[in-house]
């Protein structure tokens, strides 16, 4: 069994190539790519994706993953603030690397595969990862082990579970 590296490279991204779309960012935003994206709760701007908490609670208004980084300032400009997203749709799927509970070190199973879990922000690394401990809050299901059965800190194949509500109809 080996024990799988993660780093600022290993960030959640698309298994098979994927059509981006261009959405408008919320105000006073700090996006890198990879980041996990979802639809703003501010007054008057629900059009807007704004960078999920680091562990979201809900898969409601998961919009997709960060094709590319952005930061904005606290005044919306039209003209730059808007990032490209791979979206939470349900014909696509994400590459993804597992942990446990506050980020502690998870191992592959098997018995993975089919499973609802939660996604969970490696502020340390700065990538968004399966939480195999979180099965409350549930974002993603598990397709495939990319690594082997009893990898630590292994990559997934996930689908979101609720993809496509209003966005990719």
């Amino acid at each position: 069994m080996a024990t799988i590296g993660v780093g600022a490279g290993s960030y959640m991204r698309p298994r098979y190539a994927a059509k981006p779309r261009r959405w408008v960012v919320d105000t006073s935003q700090t996006i890198i790519v990879g980041d996990l994206l979802i639809l703003s709760a501010d007054s008057d701007q629900g059009n807007r994706v704004k960078k999920a908490g680091a562990d979201p609670a809900t898969d409601r208004s998961v919009v997709g993953v960060a094709a590319e980084a952005i930061t904005t300032s606290s005044t919306h400009v039209a003209a730059t603030d808007h990032v490209l997203v791979w979206s939470a749709r349900g014909d696509q799927e994400f590459i993804a690397h597992v942990c446990g509970a506050a980020i502690a070190d998870e191992t592959l199973d098997n018995d993975d595969i089919s499973v609802e879990f939660g996604l969970l922000e490696d502020t340390v690394n700065g990538v968004w990862r399966v939480d195999t401990s979180e099965t409350t809050a549930k974002l993603v299901r598990v397709l495939e082990l990319l690594d082997a059965h009893g990898d630590t800190n292994g990559r997934v194949s996930v689908q979101f579970i609720a993809p496509e509500r209003l966005y990719e109809d």
